[in-house]
Parts: C-alpha cells; structure tokens; sequence
C-alpha cells in the first residue's frame, strides 16, 4: 500500500552530502512534491544520485541529466553555479536536436551493433552521451575533459548502476 506525500524542498541535498557545487541548479524558490512513494519515486531518487555522481567524478562536468525515451528530463541538470552557454529559449531545441540524432543512430545497430557512447568535442564544451536500461544520459563538461576521461566516466556509471536501470 502506498502512501500520500506532501514534501517541501528548499534547498537539493543529495544523499550522503557533497558540496554545493556538486549539485544541480533548481529554478524557483521552492520546489513542492505531491505524489505517492513508489517505484517510480524511488527511481527519481536513484536518477538524482547517478546525477550527483557524474558532478563528484571531476570538477570540469558541467551538466548531467538523464532522460525518458522522449527526450524529457527526469533527473539533473546544470551544475549549480556554471551558468549555460546557450539561452534558456534554445534548450529544448538543443534537447531535441541530440535525442533526434540519437535516435537516428539507432538504425545503424543492425549492422555496427549499439552505440557505447557519443563523445562531440566543440570548442567551447563536450557532450558526451549513453543509454543506460532505455533512458539517454547526457553530460557536458570544460573543453579539456578528454575522451578517455570521459570513457572512464561512462564506463563508472554503467558498473555502479547498470543493474538499477534495469
């Protein structure tokens, strides 16, 4: 039997502490949760720990968020206090544009087999991505995170959470 929850969060505090910077920037001056403690709650606890991990793995993440297979985030965001390149009004069309992609990929499995991870190199930040049980995790970090960094990123978060993302 579930219960009804009524929570009012100030201030994001992952479990098991971390510094400021290391967690995700909220917008507004409360967030309020109205739900039921389930499955899925859980989930969106966990998906906020992998988040939190990805922020703690080197200073120079500057995103981290997990996505539904439409492209909508569930998890993460923007480092707190790293402030975005793009405009807020360009963001879901920059989320678009990468699930699109993605997702256009996706035709080439039958011949190359799935993709481990994309890593774009631009000049002013890198985007690396990977699935991970259906769900796309997006992560962009500093010019200077190399792709091996990035290899060992990845490679970190499917060994310790592969079996919850199912």
């Amino acid at each position: 039997m579930s219960k009804m929850i009524y929570k009012r969060i100030i201030d994001y505090q992952p479990i098991g502490g971390g510094s400021e910077l290391d967690q995700p920037s909220r917008t507004g001056a409360d967030l309020y949760l109205r739900g039921r403690i389930s499955e899925d709650g859980m989930m969106q606890i966990q998906y906020e720990k992998v988040c939190t991990e990805m922020y703690k793995f080197d200073r120079r993440v500057r995103f981290a968020a997990i996505l539904d297979d439409s492209g909508r985030q569930i998890a993460g965001g923007m480092k707190r206090g790293i402030p975005p390149l793009e405009p807020q009004s360009e963001d879901l069309r920059l989320i678009a544009n990468i699930t699109i992609q993605l997702s256009t990929d996706k035709t080439w499995d039958k011949y190359f087999g799935k993709t481990q991870f994309t890593f774009i190199k631009r000049e002013k930040l890198n985007i690396l991505t990977f699935y991970m049980g259906g769900k796309l995790i997006l992560v962009s970090t500093e010019p200077d995170f190399t792709l091996q960094q990035a290899q060992d990123l990845r490679n970190q978060i499917v060994t310790n959470h592969a079996a919850e993302f199912g």
